[in-house]
């Protein structure tokens, strides 16, 4: 009987792996309440339209516990900008930046965030909205 060749080894030693890996766990939808309040992206593909979903998704996740991140109400925290004016403060090409240095604010109530590169294009797409919605 032959013994595999190490090459050979390691090749079905990586179809095992590969094998037990388990399988990507696809983004959920966003609730009706909160998709009701995701603007209308105009002119955009569908493509857009699910990187704006999953962006709204993120920033109801991790920033509406301070900042507004819809197209209306108030900041849960009083210093925290909805994110409808920071829309129309900064270009967001200036916001894409700043998420991918890490987002660092002067005052100490702001925890410092590393976000993904697809994670910064999908707020960046939904960010997108809230400024075309502020345009209507």
């Amino acid at each position: 009987m032959r013994l595999p060749t190490t090459a050979a080894a390691s090749l079905l030693a990586g179809i095992l792996i590969l094998a037990c890996a388990p399988a990507p766990t696809p983004t959920p939808p966003l609730p009706a309440a909160q998709a009701a309040s995701v603007p209308i992206l105009l002119g955009a593909s569908a493509r857009d339209r699910e990187a704006a979903d999953r962006g709204a998704r993120i920033a109801n996740g991790v920033c509406a516990g301070c900042h507004a991140v819809g197209t209306s109400g108030d900041s849960p925290h009083a210093a925290a900008p909805p994110f409808r004016d920071v829309v129309r403060r900064r270009s967001l090409e200036d916001l894409e930046t700043a998420m991918a240095e890490g987002l660092l604010t002067p005052h100490p109530e702001m925890p410092a965030f590393a976000f993904r590169a697809g994670e910064i294009d999908d707020l960046i797409a939904y960010l997108e909205t809230l400024r075309q919605d502020g345009r209507r």
